[in-house]
C-alpha cells in the first residue's frame, strides 16, 4: 500500500495544498522538499506560496522522469504528472504532513493520525494529531 502525504506551501497570505499519492515517508519525500526549498534560499526563485509552488509540481515530474514528451506513453502515464499534485485541503488518508513556512523559514515534517473517523473539515489541520518529526531551517 502507498504511503500518502499532504505538503503545505505557506506564507503570511495563503496556504496551498499539495498531496503525494506514494512514497510520503520522511525518506522518500523530504529530500525534494529541500530541492525546493533550497531554489528559495538561494534566489533562483520567488519567496511567497503563490508564486514558487508551481515548481514542487516541476521537481514531482522530473521526480517521476515525466515531461511534455512522454506523457502517455502507457496507460499509468496519463493519470499523475509527478509526485506532487494541487490539492483542495488535507486528506483523509495520509500518513504524514510536511508545511513548508516561507515566513518563518522553515521545514515541518509530522507523522500524523485523526481525531475522528471520516474526512476532515476542508483544510482542517486541527482534525490531525502531529507528532513533529524533523525540522529544516532555510
Amino acid at each position: 500500500m502507498s504511503t500518502r502525504a499532504n505538503i503545505i506551501i505557506q506564507d503570511s497570505y495563503e496556504k496551498l495544498y499539495f498531496y503525494r499519492h506514494s512514497d510520503g515517508y520522511p525518506e522518500g519525500t523530504i529530500e525534494t522538499l529541500k530541492e525546493f526549498v533550497q531554489l528559495i534560499k538561494d534566489g533562483k526563485i520567488r519567496d511567497n506560496a503563490s508564486q514558487s509552488a508551481g515548481w514542487l509540481i516541476l521537481i514531482g515530474a522530473k521526480e517521476y522522469n515525466k515531461s511534455l514528451d512522454n506523457v502517455g506513453v502507457d496507460s499509468f502515464d496519463g493519470w499523475k504528472v509527478g509526485a506532487y499534485e494541487p490539492a483542495s485541503g488535507i486528506s483523509s488518508d495520509i500518513e504524514y504532513l510536511y508545511v513548508i513556512d516561507l515566513d518563518q523559514r522553515e521545514l515541518r515534517a509530522y507523522e500524523v493520525e485523526y481525531i475522528h473517523d471520516g474526512y476532515p473539515e476542508a483544510n482542517e489541520e486541527e482534525t490531525l494529531q502531529k507528532e513533529l518529526l524533523y525540522i529544516y531551517k532555510f
